[in-house]
């Protein structure tokens, strides 16, 4: 192995990568958000770069310009149509009709941020607790706290990042109101079935509080269509942002008991003035008629998912990380071996191989990273090849 620089250059160079010695520093804080905007903000990067920790499905292109094309041909499509008041109308009944649940459940959002602040807005007081899975997603508790929320961890242990009914009512301590997480979990991946988010559902009953479940990666493990068991404290949240990789179209929804639904719509009827009336007709066309948008997905999933498993696989048999590939959707969130400070590691993997990767400060684990399937095949099994040489040095 060498050891002085310009026999390391050579090697990287060789490989086809080159060190990113005279780029500024890409890590300047653990706030995974604000690092991954300000990181798209420097883009494009240097050739060699390869982002190892996306975890959004391609937007489908061609899919979606061939659909607005069509619908758009000879006038606007009868499904763009008012989303004054309660929103599209052919939007909430192809997502009731999705998820099994009745309209007055659906409330269309401008995505799964928008429907967590306007689930905030309704039911939380500024002091109230609200418990936050950990390790997760920092917009989550961002948005609690901006409500004036009392924000207290909801530790998800590794390495199965589970979460059980009595884990949830031990943390649900008197003056909890809510507790948000998210299913598929980011950043592991594991799923918790329906059975277990109604138990969960059930626990926080108990404490008279609410359970809210970012589901953005969840139709990764349900079928086209499905029947999702309801509680009255219980509130979904989903967009188009991530399996379906339209992030472009903001649309969002929240599920919820209908009591439950008219209260949040009352609740933000003076500061919601309605969302988007051209992208949330073409999610309404998206959902009527799901199928090759689904197809894209698991054509991407099939492609993709089998290659970060292989690099995990050959990883951990060399000793550098622990942790396999969840059983569903498009990351992974393993421990990386031997390197507890992993936000100093990614800098050194950006810095000598042009490698962007989330370190697991950013979710609030270090001693993780979040790897992701977006990436092209050949970038992506040639940017995990190069993870693996440099985590060997």
């Amino acid at each position: 192995m060498p050891t002085d620089p310009l026999s390391a250059s050579a090697e990287l160079a060789e490989r086809g990568a080159r060190p990113a010695v005279d780029a500024p520093p890409l890590y300047d804080g653990a706030c995974y958000s604000a690092w991954s905007r300000n990181l798209y903000r420097r883009m494009p990067l240097p050739p060699h770069a390869r982002l190892l920790f996306e975890s959004t499905v391609e937007e489908p292109t061609a899919l979606l310009s061939a659909l607005t094309a069509e619908a758009f041909a000879d006038g606007p499509s009868d499904r763009y149509t008012s989303v004054f008041g309660r929103g599209n109308p052919f939007l909430i009944a192809a997502i009731a009709a999705r998820y099994g649940a009745p309209e007055a459940s659906v409330l269309p959002t401008t995505g799964v941020a928008n429907g967590l602040s306007q689930v905030l807005t309704a039911f939380i007081r500024p002091g109230d607790g609200v418990l936050i899975e950990t390790p997760g997603f920092d917009v989550l508790g961002g948005l609690a706290e901006a409500a004036g929320a009392r924000v207290t961890p909801l530790v998800r242990a590794a390495p199965e990042f589970d979460l059980t009914a009595d884990a949830l009512r031990e943390a649900l301590t008197p003056g909890v109101r809510m507790a948000v997480i998210s299913n598929l979990h980011n950043p592991s991946g594991r799923r918790l079935d329906e059975e277990r988010v109604l138990a969960l559902a059930r626990a926080a009953a108990e404490q008279k509080a609410w359970l809210v479940v970012d589901e953005v990666y969840a139709d990764f493990a349900r079928p086209d269509a499905v029947r999702l068991p309801a509680a009255p404290n219980l509130i979904r949240l989903n967009s188009l942002a991530k399996v379906f990789g339209l992030y472009s179209l903001r649309c969002g929804w929240i599920i919820a008991d209908p009591a439950a639904a008219e209260t949040i719509a009352a609740a933000n009827a003076a500061r919601e003035f309605g969302v988007s009336k051209l992208t949330h007709a073409v999610g309404a066309l998206i959902l009527e008629n799901p199928g090759p948008f689904e197809a894209h997905w698991r054509a991407v999933l099939a492609e993709r998912r089998p290659i970060l498993e292989r690099r995990l696989e050959a990883m951990r048999d060399d000793g550098l990380l622990d942790g396999a590939m969840p059983e569903f959707g498009c990351m992974a969130f393993p421990r990386v071996l031997r390197h507890p400070d992993t936000l100093a590691l990614a800098e050194r993997l950006w810095r000598d191989a042009g490698l962007v990767t989330a370190p697991g400060e950013m979710f609030g684990l270090p001693g993780h990273m979040r790897l992701g399937i977006g990436l092209s095949p050949e970038q992506m099994d040639e940017g995990l090849s190069r993870l693996h040489e440099a985590l060997r040095r």
